[in-house]
């Protein structure tokens, strides 16, 4: 264990170091950035986009009480300070008194009450009511500049959870008449300004942003150009200047470019399959182990991510220090054949692959994973729709398997809850065992790292061997752009802050 966090810290604090270096120059003031996207956002309410493209607008414009760091080490952001009472069950937050909206209005303790209040309302459907402390918590007002949360029991780790743009404070006044955020009023470094559809848009520098002489830009124009060859050409040739997301065949080749940085880093994500445990007969544990043994993780990893990845058994891998190594399911097609017979399924069955035209590593771990479980019987067909029918397909559980990733992972609690406890949002696979419940919950309830190491390797265990989803690799986080960008950090956690970028030229 040790081991593993001091590789993670390693890495880390080389990133820095290297980022350190680039930023000895004085920041220049202004400036537009152009970027580009690799698929449209889903919408921009902050409380309820579950999309990485979506999500890295809004690490931009709204901000939450706690943040992480680029180091991944948690601190302060609209809360100065926080206490937690002495029965566990209150934290109290103290707010800085510096802050507007970017309409100029003041942000005080309502705000704060309002926007976790909304997150928690059911009529919302937040996924995140979990991150604020859950359904039966209650937020109050102390005065203008002190909130605090009462939990029905003790939550020992609230203020990692609430560290996130999906958890952020907004103006009211973002609402719309049908309970709708279009497009919110943060206290963030920038304001949406102008919106074409969801393929175009301009970030405007927030002209009352608390923290003086920040952001250096003027504007940041994001336009999505979803196949990879066209957009890394635009990086190329100078029609844009960076770059959301690099084709992992595209790394070697861009880092030889001259006037090119590509960043990456080791990534705090998992790549999976989630199998609809609804279902028969994938409601049988014997034939999800089946699946489980049938794959070849490694060359899920080099179809996926050409080798840039790490093939995992469980949702962390050795980046990071919730890592645990327990791994059953060496590729052994006998066993899976052997499980298939005892689940009364000795031909095997067919089913349905779910990727997604927009991400095409998704189709290609679909492809090599339809010849892996062919090898033991299991016929599968490739549904692979645009990225909005997808999430509709998702949402609404009708797939046998669908392929995606779990992205913005630090604490063990983003590990597995919201996607692996019963009755979550995110939890699309509708696995549920009381037993894991009963762990992660007392995750939550724990402060000391050795002792949730312990309860969350029993839950790991608990989930690698039910295999309601079945993991692959984790990815390494990957940024590109031209050189005179300068002043950004390219973090493990995918979180996306142009706060302190500016342009050398």
């Amino acid at each position: 264990m040790k081991r593993l966090s001091t590789i993670l810290i390693i890495a880390l604090v080389a990133m820095v170091a290297l980022q350190a270096i680039a930023q000895d120059a004085a920041p220049q003031a202004g400036g537009t950035l152009r970027a580009a996207w690799d698929a449209e956002w889903t919408g921009l309410d902050p409380h309820i986009v579950s999309t990485v493209s979506s999500a890295r607008i809004l690490d931009n414009v709204v901000e939450p009480l706690t943040a992480y760091d680029d180091s991944m080490r948690l601190g302060p952001m609209l809360a100065e300070s926080w206490v937690q009472s002495e029965d566990g069950l209150t934290w109290t937050f103290t707010l800085r008194q510096d802050v507007t909206f970017s309409n100029g209005r003041a942000m005080t303790a309502e705000d704060v009450k309002w926007s976790m209040d909304r997150i928690i309302d059911p009529a919302t459907g937040s996924g995140r009511v979990a991150q604020v402390g859950g359904a039966d918590a209650v937020w109050t007002v102390i005065d203008d500049y002190t909130v605090s949360v009462t939990t029905s029991t003790p939550n020992a780790i609230l203020p990692n959870l609430l560290a996130a743009s999906t958890q952020a404070v907004v103006a009211h006044e973002s609402v719309g008449e049908n309970g709708q955020i279009v497009v919110p009023i943060g206290t963030g470094p920038f304001i949406i300004g102008d919106v074409q559809g969801t393929t175009n848009m301009t970030l405007v520098k927030n002209p009352n942003y608390w923290q003086e002489g920040l952001p250096h830009l003027d504007e940041v124009n994001i336009t999505v150009i979803s196949e990879d060859a066209p957009r890394e050409a635009a990086l190329v040739g100078g029609e844009v200047d960076w770059l959301l997301f690099l084709a992992p065949q595209s790394v070697e080749s861009l880092e030889a470019s001259a006037d090119i940085t590509v960043d990456s880093v080791p990534g705090l994500n998992y790549f999976y399959i989630g199998i609809n445990t609804l279902r028969e007969p994938l409601d049988d544990v014997l034939v999800r182990q089946a699946i489980a043994y049938a794959i070849d993780r490694q060359q899920l990893c080099d179809a996926g991510w050409f080798g840039l990845c790490t093939p995992v058994q469980g949702p962390t891998g050795p980046s990071s220090p919730w890592y645990f190594d327990y791994a059953p399911y060496t590729q052994d097609l006998d066993m899976a054949r052997s499980l298939l017979e005892q689940a009364g399924y000795p031909d095997g069955f067919e089913m349905e692959l779910l990727p997604t035209s927009s991400y095409p590593d998704s189709v290609r771990q679909a492809q090599v994973l339809q010849q892996q479980l062919a090898a033991v019987g299991i016929t599968t067909t490739i549904n692979a729709p645009e990225w909005a029918e997808w999430l509709e397909l998702e949402g609404s559980g009708n797939y046998d398997g669908y392929i995606c990733s779990w992205n913005g992972l630090t604490d063990a609690n983003d590990y597995y809850y919201l996607q692996h406890r019963t009755g979550e949002v995110f939890n699309f696979t509708g696995y549920s065992n009381p037993d894991f419940d009963a762990l992660v919950d007392e995750g939550r309830s724990l402060s000391d790292f050795d002792e949730r190491y312990a309860v969350y390797e029993q839950a790991n265990k608990i989930l690698v061997d039910e295999a309601p989803y079945i993991y692959f690799y984790n990815n390494s986080i990957t940024r590109a752009y031209k050189s005179y960008v300068q002043g950004y950090v390219t973090r493990p956690d995918g979180a996306n802050f142009w706060l302190n970028t500016w342009l050398d030229q």
